[in-house]
C-alpha cells in the first residue's frame, strides 16, 4: 500500500509502508534549491513522526539535466545525518543516462569529501540503480 506524501510541480513522494521505503521522483529537469529542501523537509517530517519505520529512500533523478550543488551538499552532510538518527540509512539512486550529469555527480561527491572530511559516504548504504524495479528490489546492507 502506497501513501502519497507529496505531489508538486517538482516532486512526487510516496511512502511504501510495508517495505519501509520512501520513493521521491524529481519530475523536472531542474529543481530549485527551495523546492528541493521543502521536498526533503516533508520527507524528513514524516520520518521523524515514524521513527525507525522508514529504512530506505529511493531518489529518482532521471528527469534532471542539472542540479544545485549546494543543495546536494546540504542533503548529504546535514539531512542524511539527521535522518540516520531516525533509521534511514539506505539510499537507492536513479540517475539520467547522461555522461555529463554522471560526471557532475562524481565531482560533487569528491568536493563533499574534500570540504566536509567528517562526512563519510561509507556510513550509508548508497547504491545506484538503472531501473525503479531494481531500486525497489535491492535490500539494505547491514551497516555497523
Amino acid at each position: 500500500m502506497a501513501t502519497r506524501l507529496l505531489d508538486t510541480k517538482y516532486a512526487q513522494v510516496e511512502v511504501l509502508e510495508e517495505s519501509g521505503t520512501v520513493v521521491c521522483i524529481l519530475k523536472m529537469d531542474y529543481v530549485p534549491a527551495k523546492e528541493f529542501r521543502e521536498t526533503l523537509s516533508c520527507i524528513g517530517n514524516y520520518i521523524k513522526a515514524h521513527p525507525f519505520k522508514i529504512h530506505k529512500m529511493i531518489l529518482d533523478k532521471r528527469n534532471l539535466k542539472v542540479f544545485h550543488q549546494a543543495s546536494m551538499v546540504w542533503y548529504h552532510v546535514e539531512w542524511k545525518r539527521e535522518m540516520k538518527q531516525y533509521g534511514l540509512q539506505t539510499y537507492r539512486k536513479l540517475l539520467p543516462q547522461d555522461a555529463f550529469f554522471r560526471k557532475a555527480v562524481e565531482i560533487g561527491r569528491k568536493n563533499i569529501l574534500k570540504e566536509h572530511p567528517e562526512f563519510r559516504f561509507e556510513d550509508y548504504d548508497i547504491r545506484y540503480c538503472d531501473t525503479m524495479e531494481e531500486a525497489l528490489q535491492q535490500t539494505p546492507n547491514e551497516l555497523q
